[in-house]
């Protein structure tokens, strides 16, 4: 049921209120525009500048005298890429002099620049991003325009206008960070030659000015925008994903090499990616004639879900904004801001870092938007944060924002896709906020700059962190440090005093107490610098272990990387225990356990608990991966010490061993050991007789099922087949089903096949995942049906469709001979004939069992199911029924990208099919049905291809009447609706 996300098509009714009319109309003047904005109560919008003193604004700072600089970027959209001649970009100085809120004065601080789309601060002038070059812009004379220009980094990628290098930010620890799209470029220093090239590839960068050649890559990558908030935590986004948060950071990758690492960045917002958003404004009658044609054209199947309908959903999420200003409600703290231009709007969510290490973004506006407009020219990409605690944002008002590349010739053609000479600056601020003029922070006492550290606005802090460090002040920041405790303030003391050299470790162990999980989180990253060389801190940071917030444990982890492996395994044992279930956690303990990974699985097997047990294979595949087998035999010896008996830790530890090794399997390696692997492979032998005699009990136990999976083939086969019988439990019967498959022996599959008709359908399910992996299995699969011990109908559709494209071509041509009509080729046809159930109330309780049978596998309501697909409590409401319908009858009609199927094959012949969880430079993360997850290792793999379909298979009417499909409806509706 994943496709519950499936969106409507064109042509299908969209109730977003006035967005099912096309727009018509032009530009409207900055008052006329103002009068379309609608905004949450308790604020108003005020315009700051406006063409013609500002022209296409996508990127602005503040310096310490209040006077903003703008980036314009005249020259958008030049054809979708950031080649060319193109010198129209510019940056405006605007001042406000008279302290009334408006910038009246603007004079141009450079110009003849390419595309400016990210800019910074820094002593005297500006660091300025226009791709492919980092440029230093500075006046030396006081007139308001600059007469010196530095290069200090090129080599940023121009192939495409919206991924190009933007988003400068200072970042907690004193540097600059930005973003540069997938491609990121081979970037070089101009002021250090001889510094070695820094390939990006997808990944964000950092760089000291004041260091020339210190430019280095940072996780996270991101399109357009990067935001901090008051604790250090960073954020980026794309286009679709509209806030993503950067949790595993690239000094911790480089520590541990031997572990592979899917994923460095989570989407986080409980509404999904390319969430659906309140949009007011008209749609225009260009987006309705592209995305008619989208859906209706031979290639529909190529776009996500969210191109094919004019509008309504997140599709240019940009500018990502945690506000931390001070000047709104505190109910306003921490929120997230984020720009999307398409649907001329502003969305918030509500950040929760309780959850676990990654933190939950909840929408916070009920059917509204924080900021939308009826005016099709509206178009925010950028939000900053004043001196004043307000929020400024850049509206790059023109009629269209898309790249030409997006658009067919024949639309191009007829719309004027160049600058129209306009833009707006707005400021959002509290309503009836006093205004005052930004005071002159660089005219400031370097005492009373000190003072300003603790002042609740981020932008004011952020600044004079930076003005006390370009002055190397001799003030004693310490002395506000007592002010700062308990506040979102102490970081940016303590940032202060790092980067004045001022920090020692006796206020670090102190910050270790502070009552904010966000400072004690935040103090542990800077502490990692101080680890190798004072055992105090060592000490007094272990203590946090036992912390009562996941995201200072999860920090914890990552930092006890840079302590001595002897001391952080204990602790990383201990966190592990309580949250080793986490795959973030996961990923931090594993890092940080470096050469001590066999040491920590020794000391966590004798947990044998949920949480262990979900990170003991991939510790163990990290051991095994190196090929040593003198490590694996150590490992094995140790673990099989601690445990005389079976335990699911031992199974757990040997799948990993298994997975992780390279060449003859685990079992062909025991079968004939080597002398360093005698001893253990003498007692694994043991092991599995103890796991034999509990399957020939009847208490069967998934850790001796499990075990066996390891065992010689016609040792474990006769027990393994004996479970597989309904007085078992499921998650017996299942754990068998993949230990058998877990070797190759045709004999196995026999054996599965033989259990069929005793087996339910969650176990058949899962029989058939595992038939369908080998070309061997999959032809003993089809002689069975030919045979008639198995029925077509009992197929599932999914399975069907991936043996009708199999890769082989005699199991191909078999598949579709025999499954010919067995699954509707025309959709419409279907949908038509459950029209019915639009007219039918359904019964919400039969709809829950219906939910259960049919839906559960991939989905979760209520507190039952799986989270494979997407979250229904985020994708359901405000569907109407019709909607629903289409996208569980024809799922495949609209297909989200991340819910795509994808097949593995491996190098032995296997395929595993799933949607592609995470993707990373070592492995990748399949997830397919009830949860269950496999991780392949890039060098286990022979071919990765997508389907193209989504993983929710056509054909649910097989087994779905149309009256229980009325009450599944009715059920979904009523578990979804906003309580």
């Amino acid at each position: 049921m994943r496709t519950f996300l499936a969106l409507t098509a064109a042509w299908l009714t969209i109730s977003v209120g006035p967005a099912q009319q096309p727009a018509a109309g032009g530009p409207r003047t900055p008052r006329e525009e103002r009068a379309t904005f609608q905004f949450l109560k308790g604020f108003d919008v005020d315009l700051v500048a406006s063409e013609p003193d500002v022209v296409d604004p996508v990127a602005m700072c503040f310096d310490a005298r209040g006077r903003m600089f703008v980036c314009e970027m005249r020259g958008y959209p030049n054809d979708g890429v950031g080649t060319g001649t193109e010198t129209r970009g510019r940056i405006r100085l605007l001042e406000d002099r008279d302290g009334d809120g408006s910038f009246e004065t603007a004079t141009t601080f450079a110009d003849g620049l390419r595309f400016p789309m990210g800019i910074v601060p820094w002593k005297n002038g500006i660091i300025v991003a226009v791709a492919p070059d980092l440029i230093y812009l500075e006046d030396t004379t006081g007139s308001g325009k600059a007469d010196r220009k530095t290069v200090l980094y090129t080599g940023f990628n121009l192939a495409n206008i919206q991924q190009m290098v933007n988003g400068l930010t200072w970042g907690p620890d004193n540097w600059i960070h930005g973003v540069a799209g997938n491609s990121g470029g081979t970037v070089r220093s101009v002021q250090k030659a001889n510094a070695a090239p820094v390939e990006l590839r997808a990944r964000g960068f950092r760089f000291d000015p004041a260091v020339p050649g210190s430019l280095e890559p940072v996780s996270g990558g991101g399109q357009y925008g990067l935001a901090f908030d008051p604790f250090g935590r960073v954020f980026a986004n794309t286009n679709a994903q509209h806030l993503r948060q950067i949790l595993i950071p690239e000094c911790a990758l480089r520590r541990n090499l031997d572990l592979p690492v899917s994923a460095t960045t989570a989407d986080i917002p409980d509404h999904g990616a390319a969430c659906r958003v309140f949009r007011i404004s008209p749609f225009e009658a260009w987006r309705v004639e592209r995305t008619t044609r989208r859906a209706g054209g031979a290639d529909a199947k190529r776009f996500p879900s969210t191109e094919l309908v004019p509008g309504g959903f997140i599709t240019s999420a940009c500018s990502p904004l945690i506000y931390a200003g001070g000047a709104f409600s505190s109910a306003f703290n921490g929120n997230s801001f984020i720009c999307d231009p398409a649907n001329n709007l502003v969305h918030r969510d509500g950040i929760d870092y309780s959850q676990g290490a990654a933190a939950v973004a909840k929408r916070l506006d009920s059917g509204c938007e924080f900021l939308a407009s009826t005016d099709n020219w509206f178009r925010p990409v950028f939000l900053g944060h004043g001196p004043d605690g307000a929020v400024y944002l850049l509206d790059f008002y023109r009629e269209v924002i898309e790249t030409p590349r997006s658009l067919p010739d024949d639309i191009k053609a007829k719309l004027n896709l160049e600058s129209r000479g306009r833009g707006r600056i707005w400021r959002i601020r509290a309503e009836n906020a006093k205004r005052a003029k930004n005071p002159d922070f660089a005219a400031m006492t370097d005492a009373k700059l000190a003072a300003k550290l603790i002042d609740p606005n981020i932008w004011v802090r952020t600044t004079v962190r930076r003005l006390l460090i370009d002055r190397a002040t001799k003030v004693d920041v310490a002395n506000v440090l007592a002010l700062a405790r308990g506040t979102e303030c102490l970081p940016d003391v303590l940032s202060t005093m790092l980067g004045l050299g001022q920090l020692r470790v006796s206020h670090l162990e102190t910050a270790f107490t502070d009552p904010l999980p966000g400072n004690r989180a935040f103090v542990l990253s800077l502490a990692e610098d101080y680890f190798a060389g004072s055992p105090s801190i060592r000490t007094a940071a272990a203590k946090l272990a036992e912390d009562s917030s996941p995201a200072v444990r999860f920090q914890l982890a990552l930092a006890l990387g840079a302590a001595p492996v002897s001391e952080a395994v204990p602790v990383l044992e201990k966190i592990a225990s309580k949250d080793g279930a986490d795959p973030w956690v996961q990923t931090a303990v594993l890092l940080s356990a470096r050469g001590g990974t066999a040491d920590l699985i020794a000391g966590l097997f004798e947990a044998d608990s949920p949480a262990t047990a979900a990170l003991l294979p991939r510790a163990a595949a990290v051991v095994a991966g190196k090929g040593d087998d003198a490590a694996v035999a150590h490992l094995l010896g140790t673990v099989l010490a601690k445990n005389p008996g079976v335990s699911v830790g031992l199974a757990a530890v040997l799948d990993g061993v298994a997975s992780g090794r390279k060449g003859k399997s685990l079992v062909a390696k025991l079968a004939n050991p080597p002398p360093v692997l005698a001893s253990v492979a003498t007692s694994l032998n043991q092991r599995f007789a103890l796991a034999v005699r509990e399957c020939e009990s009847e208490s069967p136990t998934v850790a001796a099922v499990r075990l066996l999976a390891h065992a010689p083939n016609p040792t474990a086969r006769p027990a393994l087949a004996r479970v597989l019988v309904p007085r078992f439990p499921i998650d017996v019967q299942l754990a068998a089903v993949r230990s058998l498959a877990a070797q190759s022996d045709s004999s196995n599959a026999r054996s599965l096949l033989a259990a069929w008709p005793e087996l339910g359908p969650t176990v058949r399910r899962e029989v058939q995942e595992q038939l369908v992996a080998r070309a061997e299995w999959a032809g003993l699969l089809l002689n069975a049906i030919e045979a008639k011990k198995v029925s077509p109908v009992e197929i599932d559709p999914a399975r069907m469709t991936q043996l009708k494209a199999y890769p082989v071509a005699a199991v191909r041509s078999r598949a579709i001979k025999l499954f010919a009509g067995f699954v509707p080729a025309d959709r419409k046809k279907v949908i038509d004939s459950y029209s019915s159930v639009l007219d039918r109330d359904g019964d919400i309780e039969k709809g829950k069992i219906v939910f259960q049978k049919a839906c559960a596998s991939c989905h979760k309501l209520a507190g039952e199911g799986h989270e494979v697909g997407p979250d229904l409590l985020a994708t359901v409401p405000g569907k109407t029924k019709q909607e629903l319908l289409v996208s569980i009858l024809d799922p495949n009609r609209e297909v989200d990208a991340r819910y795509i199927s994808y097949t593995a094959t491996l190098l032995d012949g296997r395929q595993t099919t799933g949607i592609l969880a995470s993707e990373g430079p070592g492995s990748i993360t399949l997830k397919r049905a009830d949860g269950l997850e496999d991780v392949v290792r890039r060098s286990n793999l022979d071919s990765l291809r997508s389907s193209g379909v989504s993983l929710m298979p056509e054909g649910l009417e097989k087994s779905v009447p149309p009256e229980a499909l009325a009450d599944l409806l009715t059920y979904l509706r009523s578990a979804t609706k906003p309580k």
